[in-house]
C-alpha cells in the first residue's frame, strides 16, 4: 500500500493560456496533460517545423518535441520518462503511426503500456499528434513491473501491463493475432467486423494480460472501449455484461481510426489489487458512475444521454430558438455536476480531479466549455482535449472522464 506522504497533492504549474495543470502528482503518480508541439499562443514550434520540409516529416519532429516536453515536466514533478507506465496517444492521422513509433523506441529503453488510436481533431490545427502520461514519482519507492504473458504479443514496443503498487495498467488491446491482422474467431458469421466477437476476443486476450501481471478480471476498477462504429451497442453489451470483467467504470468513445485493418474496438484497462474498492450507487446499465480505490477515483465517461441513450431536451437549444443556449455549455454543466456527485460518493470531489480526459465532438466549441471549465476548477488539473467524430448518444456534443484523489489531501 502507499504511506501516508505520497498519498500527497502537489500543487501543479498551470499551463499560460488553458485551463490545465502541465502536471499534478496523487499519491505515488504524476499525471502529465496532454502534450502538443506548440510554443505559447504562435502554434506549432518552430523546432518542429522542417526546414526543408523533405528532410524530415512533421511527424517526426512533433513526436520529439513532444517527449522532451513530457521528459521536462516530468523533472519538474519529480520523475521521468523512465518511471512512465501508461501513455495516451492520440494521432490526427493514423498513417503516421509508424513514424511516431520510431521515434518513440529511441525515447524509452523500458517502454510502458500505451493505447494509440487516431481522432477527428486535435487542440491545434496543425498538431498532429498529443500524448499524455501517467508516471511513478522517482521516490515512491515503487518498482513498476511489466508483464508478459502467452497473448498475442504487441507489435511495437510497448508491454502487454505494468504493475505498479496497486494498481496495473494495461495497453490498449485490439482484436489481431500479432500476425494476420483479425483473426478468424473474431468475426462474425455474415460480417468481418463484428463488435460482439472482437470484444469476446479482446477480453479474453486481455484477462491473460492481467493475469500476467498478478490480477483478475474481477478486480478490474476502470475501462475504456475506444469504437469506430457506435451503430451496435447491444452486440458489445451482450458480451461486456456477460464478461465477467468486475464492475468498472466504463468510458465508451467513438474515435476515427484503429491501428489494424478491419477492428473496430480498442479496449485498456486498470486493475486494483488492494481490498477498498468503493462504488457509486448511482450508474447506468454499463456499470457504476465511479469506482473509488486506495488513494484514487475513477470516473465513467460522462456524457448527456448516458443513462437512456436520449439526450435530455433541456440539454439541447430549443428548437425554435437555436441561438439563444448553447448545448455545449448545457452539456458541460451537467456532466461536471454528475461527475462531482459520483466522486462524492466514492470519497472524493469533482475539485479533487488530477486527470480529466475531454472529448468534444466539434473543436470549435472549445472556447465556450473552456469557460465553464474555468468556472468549475479553482485549481485545474491535468487534462486532454480531443475532438471525436460520435459520441454515444445522438445529440451528446461532450463527454469527460477523470482520475480523481480519493481523500483529503495536503499539499506539499
Amino acid at each position: 500500500m502507499v504511506n501516508q506522504q505520497s498519498s500527497a497533492v502537489r500543487e501543479p504549474a498551470v499551463h499560460p493560456l488553458i485551463w490545465q495543470a502541465e502536471s499534478t502528482v496523487a499519491g505515488p503518480f504524476v499525471f502529465t496533460s496532454a502534450v502538443l508541439a506548440t510554443v505559447g499562443s504562435t502554434g506549432i514550434t518552430p523546432a518542429a517545423t522542417p526546414r526543408p520540409s523533405f528532410l524530415v516529416s512533421d511527424i517526426t519532429l512533433q513526436t520529439e518535441s513532444v517527449l522532451s516536453s513530457i521528459s521536462d515536466t516530468l523533472a519538474a514533478a519529480g520523475s521521468s520518462l523512465a518511471h512512465v507506465v501508461k501513455a495516451n496517444v492520440f494521432l490526427a492521422d493514423p498513417t503516421d503511426f509508424y513514424e511516431f513509433d520510431r521515434v518513440w523506441n529511441t525515447y524509452f529503453t523500458r517502454p510502458p503500456t500505451r493505447t494509440t488510436v487516431a481522432v477527428s481533431g486535435l487542440l491545434v490545427p496543425e498538431a498532429k499528434i498529443e500524448i499524455s502520461v501517467v508516471a511513478l514519482r522517482a521516490d515512491s519507492g515503487i518498482t513498476a513491473v511489466p508483464a508478459t504473458s502467452d497473448a498475442p504479443r504487441p507489435m511495437t514496443k510497448k508491454v502487454e501491463a505494468v504493475t505498479a503498487g496497486d494498481f496495473v495498467f494495461t495497453s490498449g488491446q485490439l482484436a489481431h493475432d500479432a500476425v494476420n491482422g483479425l483473426p478468424t474467431e473474431a468475426t462474425g458469421a455474415t460480417t468481418r467486423c463484428d463488435v460482439g466477437k472482437q470484444t469476446a476476443y479482446v477480453l479474453a486476450n486481455m484477462r491473460r494480460s492481467l493475469a500476467a501481471a498478478g490480477a483478475t478480471a474481477d478486480q478490474v476498477v476502470k475501462a475504456q472501449t475506444l469504437l469506430t462504429d457506435l451503430s451496435d451497442p447491444a452486440g458489445f453489451d451482450a458480451i461486456w455484461n456477460s464478461s465477467h470483467t468486475g464492475l468498472p467504470a466504463l468510458a465508451t468513445i467513438g474515435i476515427s481510426a484503429l491501428l489494424v485493418t478491419d477492428t473496430i474496438i480498442e479496449i485498456d484497462l486498470t486493475a486494483y489489487l488492494g481490498d477498498t474498492v468503493r462504488r457509486s450507487e448511482r450508474d447506468t446499465s454499463r456499470g457504476p458512475d465511479a469506482v473509488g480505490c486506495g488513494d484514487l477515483a475513477f470516473s465513467a465517461g460522462v456524457y448527456a444521454g448516458m443513462d437512456t441513450g436520449d439526450v435530455p431536451p433541456q440539454l439541447l437549444p430549443h428548437h425554435a430558438y437555436p441561438y439563444y443556449s448553447s448545448a455545449v455549455e448545457l452539456q458541460t454543466e451537467w456532466v461536471l455536476d454528475r461527475l462531482d456527485d459520483a466522486l462524492t460518493s466514492v470519497g472524493s470531489s469533482l475539485g479533487r480531479t488530477v486527470k480529466a480526459q475531454v472529448f468534444l465532438k466539434n473543436m470549435a466549441d472549445f472556447p465556450i466549455f473552456e469557460q465553464v471549465w474555468r468556472r468549475r476548477f479553482a485549481q485545474p488539473p491535468a487534462r486532454s482535449v480531443v475532438q471525436v467524430p460520435r459520441l454515444p448518444a445522438e445529440g451528446a456534443v461532450v463527454a469527460v472522464e477523470v482520475i480523481a484523489a480519493a481523500r483529503e489531501t495536503s499539499s506539499i
